[in-house]
């Protein structure tokens, strides 16, 4: 290797050290000294605002709800009181199960709770809960139609069929009738989301989202006009759209400079998989698009690293938990890890990847937690995206529990193994990669080293 190569490597890993360094400079100056803590913790001033910003997109009566309870007022938060506490501190709400202590922690949409606003739920709870000043309530969060784009307002909603499903029955696998998009001219995909709108049956009202999910997951592409892989969708691998929705999954906004693109004339094609949970009911997914505007130009056009992590070879004996899997993959070109989307199912309990680079300097991306209730893409913040040179191997670690601790395995007492069902297992992780030409790498391992030079300097 090159003294030029590991001048880079070297300069990439101090960006690292230096961004984290600033993290963490960040999070202690942000804990108050005891002294300076108010007296009085109150729903009005200090739990209100957390609740309507990270609580309430789910947690609240209508069709665009779906959490068994509402958190929109005081009368309706202070019955839940400790069971608030509870879960946050457990962090298992909100849903974001990325850890706070190791690799890159700068996400785009976080609605992850700090330390310090766990702590405040904890006084608040221990002091019983009390109102406060009614003056001090922030206005009402507006929930106009009764369900939310986190995107903002589309600029389109495709739709795909109408299809019932049964109240009891197997897992189905299969396509539904390919949708037309209706687009006179290509456009580029700034962000998607996906909701699943129950048109009527189940817990949820009607044209409304929540209850439970009845379809597992959904593999939605742009291609030709038609039904189904005969229609010849088109190549994620080309810049064409192409994601997977699962049950629970928020919004992709994709990173700036890339060229995700909706064709004109295009259908989408839905290759989906449902299951029943004891009542009929009739569905829907809806696919919410924002662009670009006219005129908008990738800068991102080049291959990307052409590695895809899997492992397929999975046993997983009744009763085991803690138990590990491996997936290993090299990059062939430069490239920019802008999501991190672990895939497994009930099973799943944790996901890790890893670097190795080059100069043989091995790191940590990101970590984890799975639970298959709650399936997220986590958006990298633009500037804190791992940056990956050709020649990177990357490690996924994927971790299994099929003992009783797990609440969602069925039967304990079964082998599992890879397959498609939710009770079956698998193993892929399915983050989204940017190809770099070798002088988009260096310009953006610049950026970066000033960004974190600048940030030493100021702390």
């Amino acid at each position: 290797m090159s003294n030029t190569r590991n001048k880079r490597n070297a300069a990439r890993r101090a960006v690292v050290a230096a961004a984290v360094a600033g993290c963490l400079v960040g999070v202690v100056a942000a804990v108050p000294a005891a002294s300076a803590q108010p007296a009085e913790v109150t729903f009005t001033k200090d739990i209100a605002p957390i609740l309507q910003r990270s609580c309430q997109g789910c947690h609240r009566p209508g069709p665009g709800g779906g959490a068994p309870m509402s958190l929109l007022t005081y009368n309706d938060v202070r019955p839940w009181a400790r069971a608030i506490r509870a879960r946050t501190a457990e962090r298992t709400m909100p849903p974001w199960f990325i850890e706070k202590d190791v690799g890159v922690r700068e996400f785009k949409d976080d609605p992850s709770l700090s330390d310090a606003e766990i702590a405040l739920i904890g006084r608040w709870v221990d002091a019983g809960a009390p109102r406060g000043n009614p003056a001090d309530l922030p206005p009402p969060r507006q929930f106009p139609d009764g369900k939310e784009w986190t995107i903002g307002e589309p600029d389109l909603i495709v739709s795909s069929p109408e299809k019932v499903i049964e109240a009891v029955a197997a897992d189905w696998h299969g396509y539904w009738e390919s949708t037309p998009v209706g687009l006179a001219e290509d456009r580029y995909v700034k962000a998607v989301e996906v909701h699943e709108v129950r048109v009527s049956g189940g817990m949820a009202k009607a044209e409304g989202l929540g209850g439970y999910s009845v379809i597992h997951h959904a593999g939605i592409m742009a291609g030709t006009p038609g039904e189904g892989v005969a229609a010849g969708p088109v190549n994620p691998t080309d810049g064409g759209f192409a994601m997977t929705h699962e049950a629970g999954q928020n919004a992709t906004r994709y990173t700036d400079g890339l060229g995700v693109t909706l064709p004109a004339g295009s259908s989408l094609h839905w290759r989906v998989h449902t299951h029943s949970f004891g009542e009929e009911v009739t569905a829907r997914l809806d696919v919410g698009f924002q662009f670009h505007p006219d005129g908008y130009q990738p800068k991102y056009t080049a291959p990307g690293p052409g590695v895809f992590l899997t492992f397929n070879d999975l046993d997983i004996p009744a009763g085991a938990k803690d138990l590990r899997f491996d997936a290993l993959g090299v990059t062939k070109n430069p490239s920019k890890l802008v999501t991190f989307e672990p895939h497994m199912h009930a099973g799943g309990t944790r996901m890790c990847l890893n670097a190795q680079y080059p100069d043989g300097v091995r790191e940590t991306l990101t970590c984890a937690g799975y639970d298959h209730n709650w399936v997220k893409v986590y958006n990298y913040a633009d500037h804190a995206a791992p940056l990956l040179p050709a020649g990177t191997i990357l490690h996924a670690i994927a971790w299994y529990d099929n003992s009783t601790g797990n609440r969602n395995i069925i039967e304990p007492r079964n082998w599992h193994g890879l397959g498609s069902r939710s009770m079956d297992d698998m193993f892929f992780f399915l983050g989204r990669f940017v190809g770099l030409t070798e002088e988009q790498y260096e310009e953006e391992l610049a950026a970066r080293q000033g960004r974190a030079q600048r940030s030493a300097q100021d702390n």
